[in-house]
């Protein structure tokens, strides 16, 4: 029974990290979705989504769990290439905490009316970030526990069943779906130190990974629907979310709390792997600093920019990096599922013949 509460424990602490690593100031915003998804027909590519990062995450996850965490996946996998991943997965941590400062301070102007040119919440946030971002998991894992509810409370409040599936010509059809895969591609690229270390620290897993992909797909599906109920305006707009909701309403100022709350989310699994890196070297506490300085300066230049031209490349880097880690581990779905299976009941067999031999053993000295 304790087994059980542990991995029920360890899955939930799992499935809170992915969402929200995933459900950040762009998701909130709708920056991200409206990009990447279609206006209208969007809930076969939003389902289509939510099963591919489930296959993300649990490749992911069980990476983790046989090569020791991610520096054993890149070690293992990718060899003499593997700093060369490595320095491309921490230039895009860092655009992606960059991401969150700039959706900080496009919530604090749109939802509270701050235009100073001075970006205080960005400011703060960084301060927060360097002082308990130190804990590593745990940090992430505190912050996504305490938040996520939160988040997904909020946002199941806007949803709405969809309309009609996808509808359209193919080459349109074939459009959106390069624009999810690399969406989807990004986000577990992203998070793919989170899941890995993870994998390395608990068993199970998979009720998390699953979990997680159901509830990033629902909170899709909300946004999504709520912007599309709201027109053409919402979609020309920074925060499409919010102007569904309403600005300078209630409503709109629950909504940039809980979008910063995302934000904090996103922030702190992104930095993680930038923690992990400082954390190698000598005055770790000042290279910390200099990269929340760096991704603090990146922010200035504002959150669409970052969405519409570095996320893309984000994503193909995750592609490639994902195709590689399926090739030369030749792990896949099925396969993954097989070794699960397998690996539990000979561990259920070899404990009944431990318990049998014990028995034994009892009647011997009896």
């Amino acid at each position: 029974m304790r087994s059980f509460f542990a991995r029920a424990a360890h899955s939930a602490r799992l499935c809170a990290a992915l969402v929200g690593t995933v459900v950040g100031a762009g998701f909130l915003s709708g920056a991200e979705l409206v990009r990447f998804f279609p206006a209208r027909g969007f809930f076969v590519p939003v389902v289509l989504s939510a099963l591919l990062y489930f296959g993300c995450f649990w490749l992911l996850y069980r990476l983790g769990a046989r090569c020791g965490g991610f520096d054993g996946v890149l070690a293992a996998l990718f060899g003499r290439a593997a700093p060369l991943f490595r320095a491309v997965l921490l230039s895009a941590s860092l655009v992606m905490c960059a991401g969150m400062f700039a959706g900080l301070n496009a919530a604090a102007e749109e939802g509270f009316g701050y235009s100073s040119p001075f970006p205080l919440a960005a400011l703060l946030a960084a301060g927060a970030l360097f002082l308990f971002s130190g804990r590593g998991m745990k940090a992430v894992y505190a912050v996504n526990l305490a938040l996520v509810p939160l988040i997904l409370a909020f946002v199941a409040a806007f949803f709405e069943p969809p309309s009609a599936p996808l509808v359209g010509e193919s080459g349109e059809a074939f459009g959106s779906l390069c624009l999810l895969l690399a969406y989807v591609c990004m986000n577990a690229f992203l998070a793919a130190p989170v899941i890995c270390d993870a994998g390395a620290s608990g068993g199970g897993g998979g009720a998390g990974c699953a979990a997680a992909a159901a509830l990033i797909g629902f909170a899709a599906c909300a946004v999504l629907s709520a912007v599309a109920r709201a027109g053409e305006g919402a979609l020309s707009a920074q925060m499409p979310f919010l102007y569904a909701v309403g600005a300078h309403t209630a409503a709109g100022n629950v909504f940039v709390a809980v979008c910063m709350c995302g934000i904090l989310t996103t922030l702190f699994s992104s930095f993680y792997p930038l923690h992990c890196s400082a954390q190698k070297r000598r005055r770790a506490a000042l290279w910390r600093a200099a990269l929340l300085a760096g991704a603090f300066l990146l922010s200035l230049g504002g959150l669409r920019p970052l969405v519409r031209f570095v996320y893309p490349a984000v994503g193909a880097a995750g592609f490639a990096f994902l195709a590689v880690c399926a090739a030369r581990s030749r792990l896949t779905l099925p396969s993954l599922f097989h070794e699960q299976l397998f690996r539990q009941r000979d561990e259920r067999v070899h404990a009944r013949r431990e318990h049998a031999q014990d028995e034994g053993r009892r009647h011997h000295q009896v």
